[in-house]
């Protein structure tokens, strides 16, 4: 054990360097109300610094002024984190795809229109995977990432049901590029816009790892029931097998429409969490 030592401690420094150790400010002596005020207005209404900033000043109204700034410095450093926070890069996006978030956040997002190609037979995850890479060989597609791992629609409201995927997906960059259609095993198709409740995570790809963000996310839809699971879960999967497991980041997800809305009827805009 102890010559696993230097080498446990050698892995842990990467971990914390590879995260970003950031010194938090104090902000004495600051308004950190008019800060935050100024720091909302300043960036993207539905940024992940937004988002952590709005929620805090809503919550600094319902509680005492100690608790209140406490509150606000914690939010103030988690969106200057929020704001810095970017993933190793192994592929590019697709267009009009919203950035990875920050780990841990739990948040409303919107995705677009996407072309992608589904593998939807019933194997492991690494059997998918494999068909989907040959057909973008073969079709002479670039890769991109994420990969979109879906999952037993009854793990939306029991986490303990996501085991194997359902289906596997790989993006395209652009929702008119190469071809949609059957290709054997794969069929590409322009899958709509979608609104999901999303969590980031940071580590291993491990079905425990997948649950537990799923647990959050259902503990967030009984927090807010003026929003209902609208699918199957999914998993958007960032890195390939090749990069260190602290590196790697995922986002656990459950598509969602409002309580009130028919499934074919989504008009309208969506509170950001």
């Amino acid at each position: 054990m102890q010559t696993l030592q230097p080498l446990l401690t050698i892995i842990a420094v990467l971990a914390l360097l590879s995260t970003g150790c950031q010194a938090r400010e104090t902000y004495e002596g600051k308004d950190v109300f008019q800060l935050a005020r100024q720091e909302l207005a300043a960036g993207p209404a539905d940024s992940d610094a937004a988002i952590i900033l709005s929620r805090a000043l809503d919550q600094a109204k319902t509680v005492e002024a100690d608790a209140a700034r406490k509150g606000l410095v914690d939010a103030l450093n988690q969106a200057r984190e929020a704001r810095e926070f970017t993933i190793a890069e192994e592929a590019p996006l697709p267009e009009g795809w919203p950035k990875p978030s920050l780990p841990g956040l739990v948040r409303l997002k919107k995705y677009p229109v996407v072309r992608a190609a589904w593998a939807r037979e019933r194997e492991n995850r690494n059997s998918q995977f494999r068909v989907l890479f040959r057909h973008i060989q073969k079709r002479d597609v670039a890769m991109t990432a994420p990969v979109v791992m879906e999952y037993d629609r009854q793990a939306a409201g029991d986490a303990t049901q996501l085991s194997e995927t359902e289906a596997m997906a790989f993006l395209y960059r652009r929702p008119g590029q190469d071809q949609a259609g059957e290709f054997g095993k794969v069929e590409v198709v322009n899958d709509p816009s979608m609104e999901v409740i999303s969590v980031g995570m940071k580590g291993s790809y491990s079905n425990e790892r997948f649950r537990e963000g799923l647990r959050r996310l259902q503990q967030w839809l009984r927090d807010n029931p003026s929003y209902e699971a609208d699918g199957p879960p999914r998993v958007l999967a960032y890195h390939s097998p090749f990069m260190l497991w602290w590196r790697k980041y995922s986002e656990v997800q459950i598509p969602v429409r409002a309580a009130n809305d028919k499934p074919d009827h989504r008009e309208g805009e969506g509170a950001s969490g």
